[in-house]
């Protein structure tokens, strides 16, 4: 038995639209379930979208530049069915024309609403109303980069601002020199006066992760507290405890540990599992314990986030690692991976290097930057012993935590890596 099913876009809720940057499949293509058709780009994220079924492309719904929602239509699929399968009802033809524009307004219309989208806001235009016309995705987007909604122009009907025009709004003040700025600190010389060049564009994900970190350094007021923590005996431990963690299919490396430690270290000092509230009058204390880890890739870094990690073991969160950093180079990471973040743990310990200043991911108030181990001499009264120290970074903002609290934090930090029995617990 044939039957054809319209795949729909999913997992899309916290959006209001997200770009097609590529379509993996044409009309004609055999496919398996899980692999993946189109590949699909947020302002965090960019990530595949696989197939929930196996079966033969009938046709495409969308094209590269196309912006889609959740339920949106993306193609069809004919599947061909076992007598004894059943299969999930394909949307009719009616549900599908619901999604489309009301056919009752002229075409000409449409056209112009969609021309004056993608057209460059007028800059001489006023919105009427104090309150801008925006949705509230678009408020929570412009309160993120400390856009003021009322100067942005509105480029879709009735003035409605959309996230470009937020986006045009920042670049344009970006771009244009300030008043206060000597012209020669925004202008570059011609390099090719001086030789050879090569100009390679950054990818969107480079574009992204770019404007992500120049907001938080020019937010949050950053200062770095240094620490080097004795991890001899934990060391030990693990290399214990990695022959019977393999047993169970997991790779038990230093990270886990440090998780375990920098969750106490959260339910200790609150403040650091916090966010400053809109108008950096209150800290948001956040009940749960979800830890960021950059994953570097090849299009860039990422940071999916390990959910309830004060809840699991230590072979629990060494085998969501390993999945997660599997999705995450495969490029499979979705939005819900990357979201819910108390605070990330940059690791750059297997690249090298003693300590550096990581960049806080805003909202979050702190980062953990990890270096490289190194083993050291320490006169230990009468006897020199050599211990392997780990270096830390921790970069906070100022705005919500003092100097003092850093310290006692690192420290606390330090004290329960030493420990290491306690995160075994």
């Amino acid at each position: 038995m044939i039957s054809e099913k319209v795949i729909t876009a999913t997992e899309l809720e916290d959006f209001d639209e997200v770009d097609v940057v590529e379509v993996l499949v044409a009309p004609g293509d055999k496919i398996e379930a899980n692999q993946s058709l189109v590949t699909l780009e947020s302002d965090k994220a960019m990530m595949e979208f696989p197939s929930p079924d196996a079966g033969t492309i009938k046709s495409i719904a969308v094209t590269v530049g196309d912006k889609v929602k959740q339920g949106d239509a993306l193609l069809t699929l004919t599947i061909e069915q076992l007598e004894n399968e059943t299969v999930e009802a394909a949307p009719t033809q009616e549900h599908v024309d619901n999604k489309k524009p009301d056919k009752s307004e002229p075409q000409t219309k449409d056209n112009n609403e969609q021309q004056r989208k993608y057209s460059p806001p007028n800059e001489n235009a006023a919105i009427e109303n104090d309150k801008a016309y925006a949705s509230p995705a678009v408020r929570k987007y412009a309160n993120e980069l400390g856009v003021n909604l009322d100067e942005v122009v509105g480029s879709a009907k009735q003035g409605r601002v959309l996230k470009s025009d937020v986006q045009q709004h920042v670049q344009k003040h970006i771009s244009s020199p300030s008043t206060h700025t000597h012209k020669s600190e925004n202008v570059l010389p011609d390099f090719s006066q001086f030789g050879e060049i090569e100009e390679k564009n950054f990818n969107k994900l480079k574009q992204v992760s770019a404007q992500h970190l120049h907001h938080a350094w020019t937010m949050a007021p950053h200062v770095t507290q240094f620490e080097d923590v004795d991890i001899t005996e934990l060391e030990k431990a693990r290399k214990q405890l990695k022959q019977p963690a393999v047993g169970q299919g997991a790779k038990l490396t230093l990270l886990p540990f440090i998780m375990k430690a920098l969750v106490k270290c959260l339910q200790e000092y609150p403040d650091f599992n916090s966010s400053l509230n809109k108008d950096v009058s209150a800290l948001i204390h956040k009940k749960y314990y979800n830890i960021g880890i950059a994953v570097d890739t090849e299009r860039g870094l990422v940071v999916p986030v390990i959910k309830e990690v004060d809840k699991k073991k230590l072979l629990v969160l060494a085998k969501e690692l390993m999945e997660i950093s599997s999705l995450a180079r495969d490029n499979k990471l979705t939005p819900k991976h990357m979201q819910g973040g108390c605070m990330t743990i940059t690791n750059l310990g297997g690249f090298g290097g003693q300590h550096f200043t990581p960049i806080i991911n805003y909202p979050e108030v702190a980062i953990l930057g990890i270096s490289r181990s190194r083993k050291v001499l320490i006169k230990n009264e009468d006897n020199i012993e050599e211990r392997l120290m780990l270096p830390l970074s921790l970069s906070y903002d100022h705005r919500a935590i003092d100097g003092v609290a850093a310290v006692k934090f690192i420290t606390s930090l330090k004290n329960r890596l030493s420990d290491v029995w306690s995160l075994m617990i």
